[in-house]
């Protein structure tokens, strides 16, 4: 998705399954930033991640809120 953000920060990532990682984005377009989470897929022939369609940005202004729902709810 490098070609779609005007920038991107990976600030974490970790695996899903043996094909799959969920990378953690700070990301930003037409100077708005949003925490983009995505399921990436590995392609063999590449050996390479690839971002899928599988995922949500959020705007900056809505983190927090999203924070504390997990808070509240994470066993």
């Amino acid at each position: 998705m490098a070609d779609f953000w005007d920038s991107e920060e990976l600030l974490g990532k970790f695996v899903k399954n043996s094909r799959e990682e969920i990378h953690v984005k700070k990301v930003s377009k037409n100077s708005k930033t949003y925490m983009d989470i995505r399921v990436f897929w590995y392609d063999s022939k590449s050996d390479e991640f690839h971002p899928s369609q599988k995922g949500v940005a959020i705007p900056m202004e809505f983190v927090g809120e999203l924070i504390s729902l997990l808070e509240n709810n994470v066993e």
